[in-house]
């Protein structure tokens, strides 16, 4: 067990007390001993890393989400929550898991490529991912959408496609909106003031802010707002009036306590979505309070939308 794990928990196991943070990483240890997978558990990097030659294109495995999944359980049910999500990539088939699945021909898994929003710390994690920009604190990444779990996409297993990256990206966002809208649900502050929120897909739903403009009404001069707090969902409030500074304070609220809880966490900023660029909206969290701290262009508009009430 890494040293850490004998003390306070890293950053990515914060959700963790110090001896569940060791119950943790002594039972991740166990369930590949368990199944003789040979594999290191880094636990002050939050992942696993398979022992070289054991997958035929090995990356990492991530520890944030299973653990903060087990920290909102009682501890008797760890063990299982911990199989359960290992099991899903080891158990694609039969005589594969979801990293050894042979991607060679590209007609046979074209279908099954996604873009997919990912924390940009992924990048720490695996240097072969097909990425670009996200969402400031995001990366869009090609993924390989299996019957249990999604996995990335390595650049030395796209290289035999003979695709361009912008290529890719375009299959991948076209199968995306392919696989079907999220469910909506309108939250209303106040008369007038509402904030949507979009789930449905467990791994994909804030990966339709990549398609943004299909869930934005045809017109809205000012923009939205746009929470991605976790995998699972995506926050918008339209914005028409000057009922957005209460949309605010909700949705960082929301935004803060989700991005914390996780599971799957995904991006702690408050976006504004205009003229199809993601703007963000800096904030800073002092205990309980929030500072928000907007560029001056939305301030601006702050400014506006008071005056037109105050004409009203």
């Amino acid at each position: 067990m890494a040293a850490s794990a004998q003390g306070a928990p890293p950053p990515w196991a914060h959700n963790l007390d110090a001896e569940g943070f060791r119950t943790f990483v002594a039972l991740v240890e166990r369930y590949f001993a368990e199944r003789q997978i040979p594999a290191q558990v880094k636990a002050d990097e939050g992942v696993v890393q398979a022992e070289s030659g054991m997958f035929q294109r090995a990356s990492v495995l991530g520890l944030q989400n299973v653990a903060q999944s087990c920290a909102q359980v009682a501890i008797e049910r760890w063990p299982s929550l911990i199989a359960e999500h290992f099991d899903c990539i080891f158990a694609v088939s039969d005589d594969q898991n979801a990293l050894m699945v042979d991607v060679g021909d590209f007609d046979k898994v074209s279908e099954r490529l996604r873009a997919r929003l990912y924390p940009v710390d992924l990048l720490s994690q695996s240097v072969e991912t097909i990425h670009r920009p996200g969402p400031e604190g995001t990366i869009e990444v090609i993924v390989l959408d299996l019957p249990t779990t999604v996995r990335t996409i390595s650049q030395s297993e796209a290289k035999r496609w003979g695709l361009e990256a912008p290529e890719l990206f375009e299959i991948g966002r076209r199968n995306l909106r392919r696989a079907g809208s999220l469910k909506r649900t309108a939250v209303t502050l106040y008369p007038g003031v509402e904030i949507q929120l979009y789930s449905g897909d467990p791994y994909y739903a804030a990966s339709h802010a990549l398609l943004l403009d299909a869930y934005l009404p045809d017109v809205l001069p000012h923009g939205a707002l746009v929470g991605l707090p976790r995998r699972d969902v995506m926050l918008l409030h339209f914005i028409r009036n000057i009922g957005v500074a209460e949309a605010i304070g909700s949705m960082l609220q929301s935004i803060v306590g989700m991005y914390a809880e996780g599971p799957g966490s995904l991006s702690p900023h408050l976006y504004w979505f205009r003229q199809g660029a993601f703007i963000t909206l800096p904030y800073e969290l002092d205990g309980d309070a929030l500072d928000f701290s907007p560029p001056p262009d939305f301030v601006e508009l702050l400014e506006r939308l008071g005056e037109g009430a105050e004409l009203s």
